[in-house]
């Protein structure tokens, strides 16, 4: 956790502390064998995940990391995780019991506990990594100030991309898991969500656009879009940082550490 933090500030984020995070089974809180630190945006977030302890959970991270670091969850914002999770299953997917996930956060009266439900399916029908549904019960406790507030200026979660030899493919299963139509326009499938977006895209495209070299084993979750409040600022919190920046349409794209691997591209607000 310790030098993948570090990575993610380097890039001008501010995180939230390290918490250890618990599901209640049968009544009881049991650890869940992960924690995390985010960068807590004004909309959606980035997580950083580490294993804790001995728990299935735990082991599906660690197996994920075998196969490539970089990025492995994509978390999808819903009202009801149960309604989804009975949609998923009527869709034909292998879906697990939701689990009813907490953690602590520190408040300035105390502490308070934060609680999610999350809708998730069997490992392998998305081979990009754990696709899920997320319901925030507290979401006065997640997005807090002052970790809103970040030295590079991002504002939201924009987009996440997913490299694939035939981008048709994995928008089929992202189209029937999201419920949403799949698009293409050229080189890359599109999902448009109600925040933001899912692109498809061969590695070639991936490489000449944004500089992504192909590595990890197809398909697989390549980048993520930041937008920020502007690029100057952005590049006045990454200058000294010694990372690798290419220039991009409307934006920059940030190869990230190898403790975190992956590619972050940084846009400008629309306009």
């Amino acid at each position: 956790m310790e030098p993948a933090a570090g990575a993610l500030e380097r890039c001008g984020f501010r995180l939230t502390p390290f918490t250890a995070q618990t599901n209640r089974v049968n009544g009881k809180l049991v650890p869940a064998g992960t924690g995390n630190r985010c960068a807590m945006l004004r909309r959606g977030y980035v997580e950083l995940l580490a294993a804790t302890g001995d728990t299935a959970l735990a082991h599906q991270l660690e197996e994920r990391l075998m196969r490539h670091v970089g990025v492995h969850l994509a978390a999808f914002s819903s009202a009801e995780a149960a309604g989804e999770q009975r949609r998923l299953g009527a869709a034909g997917f292998p879906v697990l019991p939701l689990v009813d996930m907490r953690r602590p956060v520190a408040t300035g009266t105390g502490e308070e506990e934060a609680r999610f439900t999350i809708a998730r399916i069997t490992p392998g029908p998305m081979p990009e990594g754990r696709v899920q549904f997320l319901t925030h019960h507290t979401e006065h406790l997640v997005w807090r100030e002052p970790f809103l507030d970040h030295p590079n200026g991002a504002q939201a979660l924009a987009a996440l991309w997913i490299a694939a030899l035939d981008p048709d493919e994995p928008a089929a299963r992202f189209a029937l898991f999201t419920g949403r139509p799949a698009r293409r326009d050229g080189d890359v499938s599109a999902i448009a969500l109600e925040r933001g977006l899912l692109r498809f895209a061969p590695p070639g495209y991936l490489q000449h656009e944004f500089g992504i070299m192909p590595g990890p084993p197809l398909p697989y979750f390549a980048a993520y879009e930041i937008a920020v409040a502007s690029l100057d600022r952005l590049r006045r919190a990454t200058d000294a940082a010694g990372l690798a920046i290419r220039p991009v349409a409307d934006g920059v794209a940030v190869t990230l550490p190898p403790a975190l691997g992956g590619t972050i591209l940084f846009r400008a607000p629309a306009g």
